[in-house]
């Protein structure tokens, strides 16, 4: 094991990104608001991506004052006969990381290297700092496992899966330590025989200064359709796991009960064309709006829009162990806020104190509590909203839920802090009067 020179008391530290901005994604901004409390309070940053970001010509870029490594796409490597191999795809992917990372280490010098999900990127990172003599963080926001089953690449509990589970288990027990972005995630570790002393929970959280509410703009609901209805909303990833088309169909049998009412839904993805068709089988032009993916300056006027937000994600293991981000976000605008009973969900409604829920996967619980939704009064929807806000505020704002972040790297041997043992923390004087 090397030990790299060069180390300086600053706290220096690389993070081990499977993409970032300029891509939009929640996994993407996340990365941003990390890196950003980190560079405020004072620690010196470099960031890798892995070859899915997909690198532009100049491979060395920086965002908010930070220097991007990008990791360049292996030659050839998608004509290889061996692509039937399993796992020969990521392997090929994490071996040109882990090269990219070592490049950039050896150059930087760094005390620790924050190797972020999926799986692959832990590999990588393990590899590099076992080599080169440098701690590994490693952070999970899914499970790369679960996710695969959702898109249908893998099968549930099937040999592939056992594998990568069992891969994901090798790369927190050989780790440093281990963040995880919420209870469910840490719970599934201790199942593991994880230690629970070498996991910290460092919650998804909101600028509330960006998510501030305002009221809706006229113009652009008279561009929709939109004027003189309530509105049902989701603005996010269309990810299979969300259950929008089923949302959808519980639309189709609300619409013959009442016609008070539009459902909006904002965003893009792999669901995206199943969502159109379903909207286009029901006959809801009029009712079920879905422009797609809107520009990202402009998404806190498509929040003002929506009176409720809906998140009726399917009971799936991803979901039973993850925190959705969106939801507070909405809360941060004021919007009140239903979804279905998976753990994920309930875990955030539950902590939060606001958030009513239905049974998953039951669409005339669905029906039924989205019917009670639209007759709740404006001053009932106006006040869920506003505790939503408090709620995100006093415990969801990013500078209070990425604070663990520096303990986890003090407690680290032969990390050496320093004076940055805490993030700065913004004027809480937030809340609205």
């Amino acid at each position: 094991m090397e030990r790299i020179a060069g180390r300086t008391s600053t706290l220096r530290a690389i993070h081990l990104l499977d993409h970032s901005l300029p891509q939009y994604s929640g996994y993407s901004f996340r990365s941003r608001y990390i890196l950003r409390s980190l560079q405020r309070a004072g620690v010196d940053l470099r960031v890798v991506t892995s070859a899915r970001h997909g690198a532009p010509d100049c491979l060395d870029e920086v965002f908010d004052d930070i220097p991007h490594a990008r990791t360049p796409r292996p030659e050839g490597f998608l004509d290889r006969l061996q692509l039937k191999i399993p796992f020969w795809r990521e392997r090929v992917m994490t071996r040109a990381m882990a090269d990219r990372l070592e490049a950039v280490a050896r150059e930087f010098a760094p005390q620790l290297i924050h190797a972020h999900s999926p799986l692959f990127n832990g590999q990588a990172a393990l590899r590099v700092g076992r080599k080169l003599g440098i701690p590994v963080v490693y952070e999970i926001r899914a499970f790369w496992e679960d996710d695969a089953v959702d898109k249908k690449k893998i099968a549930e509990d099937g040999f592939v899966y056992r594998q990568v589970r069992r891969l994901e288990t090798e790369v927190v027990r050989g780790a440093d330590r281990v963040v995880c972005i919420c209870e469910g995630l840490r719970q599934d570790l201790m199942g593991r025989g994880i230690p629970e002393e070498k996991i910290t929970v460092v919650k998804n959280g909101v600028e509330v200064e960006t998510f501030d509410p305002r009221p809706a703009d006229p113009e652009l609901a008279a561009s929709l359709g939109l004027t003189g209805r309530r509105v049902i909303g989701f603005i996010g990833s269309f990810f299979f796991y969300e259950g929008l088309p089923f949302l959808v169909e519980a639309v189709a049998e609300l619409r013959r009960q009442r016609d008070d009412f539009a459902l909006l839904l904002i965003g893009s993805g792999e669901d995206l064309e199943p969502v159109r068709a379903a909207i286009a089988r029901a006959g809801l032009d009029d009712v079920v709006k879905c422009p797609g993916r809107v520009p990202h300056e402009k998404i806190q006027d498509y929040y003002a829009l929506i009176d409720v937000f809906c998140y009726p994600r399917h009971s799936k293991r991803l979901t039973e162990t993850v925190t959705p981000l969106k939801p507070l976000e909405a809360m941060a605008m004021e919007r009140s806020c239903i979804g279905s009973d998976v753990g994920g969900i309930r875990e955030l409604f539950e902590e939060c104190g606001v958030g009513r829920t239905f049974r998953a996967g039951d669409r005339a619980d669905l029906v039924r509590l989205l019917g009670e939704t639209l007759d709740r009064s404006a001053a009932e929807l106006e006040a869920e909203g506003r505790a939503g806000r408090e709620a995100v505020i006093r415990k969801r704002r990013w500078d209070f839920t990425l604070a663990p972040i520096l303990q986890v790297y003090s407690r680290i041997p032969g990390v050496d802090a320093g004076e940055i043992t805490q993030m700065p923390v913004e004027d809480p004087g937030l809340l609205r009067r």
